[in-house]
């Protein structure tokens, strides 16, 4: 593979190289811009390029990619609004600095309905990007980049994001599990108690009530729990 110099030289807080011809949108990604006070500047051959920066837009440039932008909004207020509306695949906000109000919305979104997030931005600080990774951006991108590497930025931001939510996933069947765990233990308690059985009768009779109810065993357990308790 034929790598560029790394992506941290042009300012990429999340690093991965991509060929972009083998990446491209065969599908149009649908993306919700935001884009604030400042206008993203591209580079071309090593140097910015006047008539490239005034003619080339980032909603242009992520057209030219196949990607469809189906909204394009001018501020962050009420950003967890327009995620709900729209449903995009990718969310893109470009902008300065991203304010602690980005950062809620962000938040906001990642809660209700999580999908990838790239910020642009000038601005860089350990803390801002610490602030910006727990608020669920994907990617952080800071100053100029150039045109052609737009596509490889937001596969390496989609990728994270899968990874991302695959773990995410995996923490909650982990934590229903041992709460699942928790109740079966508390239902045998109860039925030991009261039929003076052992554990493993106990889990027996569970388990065929459980086969017998077409439920899980938590489910049957919790219901044993909630006649003992009322």
């Amino acid at each position: 593979m034929d790598v560029d110099q790394s992506l941290i030289e042009q300012g990429v807080t999340i690093v991965g190289v991509i060929q972009d011809e083998q990446f491209k949108s065969k599908q149009k990604n649908s993306v919700l811009l935001v884009e604030e006070v400042k206008t993203i500047e591209f580079i071309i051959d090593g140097k910015k390029d006047n008539n490239q920066y005034q003619n080339t837009s980032l909603k242009q440039s992520l057209i030219d990619l196949n990607y469809n932008v189906i909204h394009c909004v001018s501020n962050s207020a009420l950003l967890s609004k327009q995620c709900l509306q729209h449903l995009p695949d990718i969310l893109i906000i470009n902008t300065n600095e991203p304010s602690a109000e980005i950062l809620k919305e962000i938040s906001n979104i990642n809660k209700l309905t999580p999908l990838p997030v790239l910020v642009f931005a000038t601005q860089e600080t350990p803390s801002l990007i610490k602030s910006s990774i727990q608020a669920g951006v994907s990617a952080y991108i800071v100053n100029d980049i150039q045109p052609s590497r737009l596509n490889s930025l937001i596969t390496v931001a989609c990728e994270r994001f899968k990874e991302h939510q695959l773990l995410v996933q995996e923490l909650q069947r982990t934590k229903n599990q041992l709460a699942d765990r928790k109740i079966v233990e508390r239902a045998k308690g109860y039925i030991m108690q009261q039929r003076k059985m052992t554990e493993q009768e106990a889990f027996t009779l569970l388990r065929k009530m459980a086969m017998n109810n077409g439920q899980t065993l938590a489910e049957v357990s919790n219901n044993i729990i909630t006649v003992f308790t009322h």
